[in-house]
């Protein structure tokens, strides 16, 4: 049966439907399914779970204790009382002397404590130093929320450069394509006419010269229309090798916005600036008393019939202040680091801000520059269009060769793929200018 089945079946590998996206559908695939998306993602809910891990430091610790300890302690043997209890034992060897018996090693005989406990710990008074972590620990979570937004940007504007990217290769290879096929037919059309003795060898080489030129140029376009189908998968989260149908995009809107947003990069700057900021007045009550409240209730006995019983009960309550004298200067180490990286960060806000400023002036700059390209490459295509349409009509009429024909179709080709790139070039000015604003791609 294996020899009478369809040789498609048994080698050829199934055939992937490609996936049609528009723009619209790359970016919520990417925010989607994006792994750097995802990790910035992550780390905001990480840090969201530190802020309940400091709240807990303020909050009381309650603890229940069982414990189960069998102890030989010769700790009375060498105390005082052990000393007196030995004086009998001295006596009671001694000739006329009459002493009640008394064996000293059972004080230091082994002892059994079974002890359950409750206990209990509260911080009183640590300077504001429990709320600022609390405080700062907020601040992280927001300035996690900002990177989170820096990140979803960056990988935005990427997919929509990948999708640009991969349109502009599509174009490119069209473009090549089409020569190539005009080049065939027209070495096809000069062989014919050279058999049948209407057209030189020098025609014939020619011809073959135009179609071997393009040869290396649709190879070249097509490994790059592959490798940015590849490139755009991997920020789409997909495997590489799969088949992409991506809508075209049509003109973009020409207005060019210029409202004042703070980007996401300054705000998460400004954050971090505050939580050093935060971090001082922590680091400065290390330096200060603290005050404790511990308390503690249970039962200790020997055997465990009397536990829970009185007079076995246990309990203890104490509030203890802890006055650091001397730490062989770390708290002021500490602080020396921080305010260093607070001024790290104050001058990388600075450096950022001015950077910003200057990508948007340059993306408004650029903006204006790809509109007017725009409009030159469209009229020299409609240029270009006229001159084959004129071309057509005085080869059909015998007044020029069919040479000049094909030399007035690959003009028109190449200002097709760049009538092409300037719009695509319409695009990518809209998506810098609009990534210099602080805005997705769409």
């Amino acid at each position: 049966m294996l020899l009478l089945s369809p040789p498609a079946l048994v080698e050829g590998a199934p055939i992937q439907i490609p996936l049609d996206l528009d723009m619209a559908a790359a970016l919520s695939r990417a925010k989607a399914e994006n792994p750097s998306i995802r990790a910035a993602k992550a780390r905001v809910d990480e840090r969201r779970g530190l802020i309940t891990t400091v709240r807990a430091d303020a909050l009381p610790q309650v603890t229940l204790v069982g414990d189960f300890m069998r102890i030989r302690d010769v700790s009375m043997l060498n105390s005082n009382i052990g000393s007196i209890f030995s004086i009998f034992d001295a006596f009671q060897t001694k000739p006329g002397i009459t002493l009640p018996p008394f064996d000293t090693s059972a004080l230091a005989a082994p002892r059994n404590y079974y002890t359950t406990q409750a206990t209990a710990s509260q911080p009183l008074f640590y300077w504001g130093k429990l709320g600022t972590a609390v405080e700062v620990a907020k601040m992280g979570e927001k300035e996690a929320g900002f990177g989170y937004t820096t990140a979803e940007l960056e990988i935005l504007h990427g997919v929509a450069k990948g999708y640009l990217a991969v349109l502009a290769t599509r174009a490119e290879l069209e473009v090549v394509e089409s020569r190539k096929k005009t080049a065939e037919q027209f070495l096809a059309d000069v062989k014919a006419k050279l058999e049948a003795q209407t057209a030189t060898e020098l025609d014939r080489l020619r011809a073959e010269s135009e179609y071997l030129a393009v040869v290396p140029e649709s190879l070249q376009a097509e490994a790059n229309h592959k490798r940015a189908m590849e490139v755009l998968n991997g920020q789409l989260g997909l495997d590489p090798r799969t088949p992409l149908k991506l809508a075209d995009l049509g003109l973009p809107p020409l207005e060019v916005r210029s409202e004042a947003t703070e980007r996401s990069e300054i705000a998460q700057l400004k954050q971090q600036e505050a939580m050093y900021r935060a971090n001082d007045r922590i680091l400065k009550s290390d330096l200060r008393p603290k005050f404790d409240l511990n308390a503690s209730y249970g039962y200790q006995a020997g055997a465990t019939e009397n536990l829970f019983k009185e007079p076995y009960d246990t309990w203890k309550v104490n509030i203890t202040m802890r006055f650091p004298i001397f730490d062989g200067l770390r708290s002021s180490g500490k602080r020396a680091q921080n305010n260093a990286q607070l001024e790290q960060v104050r001058q990388m806000r600075v450096d950022k801000e001015r950077a910003i400023a200057v990508e948007k002036r340059t993306a408004t700059r650029e903006t204006e520059k790809a509109i007017a390209f725009h409009e030159a490459a469209k009229k020299a295509y409609d240029a270009g269009l006229e001159a084959l349409r004129m071309s057509r009509e005085a080869f059909d009429q015998g007044l020029i060769t069919s040479l000049d024909l094909l030399q007035a179709e690959r003009t028109e080709r190449q200002l097709e793929s760049q009538r092409r790139r300037a719009e695509l070039g319409l695009w990518a000015a809209r998506f810098d200018h609009r990534r210099a604003l602080g805005l997705a791609p769409l």
